[in-house]
């Protein structure tokens, strides 16, 4: 498969596939508890990256390079899991919107951290997604309370996380990135576990698993790391500005899988806040590619 526009295909399918990942992690959370499902998922996707690259990835690397890898191992890990403790609670879908204000934070925290140049207009536009999200926060905290807030935690641990991997400037190749990533986020989650085990917060203890659940986890394991792969091939053969619209096909896989398996079906609130977050979105990625494609004068 070559080609800019293979990229594109590549892209839509991952984000047709990515919806399940919620899915199979909001069927899990019913029985086993957030950091557990996150633990097993991060496990397993190591364990087939792995297999992907048919070694372990590279360890040891300088200091500074470690830290900043471990640091997104934490960011990148803390979003799964609030992504998954979110779901345990909210529809599928309105999880998802909510979570999508992350490109927009990514490029308010750019500005900020890297001192990478914005514009007035990204920012309005930024703030615009940012009252979307409130637009859908507002009936979902009468229903279902704080828990509406951690989608939101998850979208600014992930752009925090998406920043750091920025900062890296391509040092390390995507697929050994990722299964670092996972492996050290696996040691993480596991201490976790062993002092939230002691504590007796059910949330963070580890919960009875039967071989139902196996087959959910494998599956989880499975289409995550598949996800990955796509996107990371995707991205080997298309821009990255050409590929960043498709993210939001997201957002329609979510709310048909979750309409499908859980017959949810958000209410009209819900698609106002969604419909702005991805105006919005869409339209921060426009203007980038404007001032790309427009030459400035001389």
């Amino acid at each position: 498969m070559k080609g800019p526009s293979s990229g594109v295909w590549l892209m839509v399918a991952a984000m047709l596939i990515l919806p399940a990942v919620d899915v199979l992690a909001k069927l899990l959370s019913q029985d086993l508890s957030p950091i557990q499902i996150s633990f097993l998922r991060v496990t397993v996707q190591a364990v087939l990256l792995m297999i992907v690259m048919r070694k372990l990835p590279r360890l040891h690397y300088p200091w500074p390079l470690t830290r900043r890898l471990v640091i997104a191992a934490c960011l990148v890990n803390m979003a799964i899991t609030a992504m998954i403790w979110a779901l345990a609670y909210l529809p599928v879908a309105n999880a998802v919107a909510l979570f999508f204000v992350e490109p927009l934070l990514v490029m308010l925290l750019s500005a900020v951290i890297l001192r990478e140049p914005s514009s007035l207009v990204k920012y309005m536009l930024a703030f615009t997604g940012l009252v979307g999200a409130m637009i859908v926060i507002r009936p979902n905290w009468v229903l279902y309370g704080w828990h509406t807030l951690l989608p939101v935690c998850a979208a600014l641990c992930y752009a925090l996380y998406l920043v750091q991997i920025r900062a890296l400037g391509g040092q390390i190749a995507a697929v050994p990135l990722q299964a670092y990533l996972s492996l050290v986020g696996a040691v993480l989650l596991l201490l976790t576990l062993l002092i939230g085990q002691s504590s007796g917060i059910k949330e963070l203890s580890w919960l009875s698993v039967s071989a139902a659940h196996w087959r959910y986890i494998l599956a989880l394991g499975a289409v995550s790391a598949l996800t990955y792969w796509l996107i990371s091939w995707a991205f080997t053969l298309s821009q990255a500005s050409v590929l960043a619209p498709f993210r939001y096909l997201e957002i329609i896989g979510a709310t048909m899988l979750g309409y499908w398996v859980f017959d949810e079906y958000p209410d009209a609130l819900t698609w106002v806040g969604s419909g702005v977050i991805l105006v919005s979105g869409l339209a921060v990625i426009f203007v980038d590619r404007h001032k790309v494609s427009v030459p400035t004068r001389s």
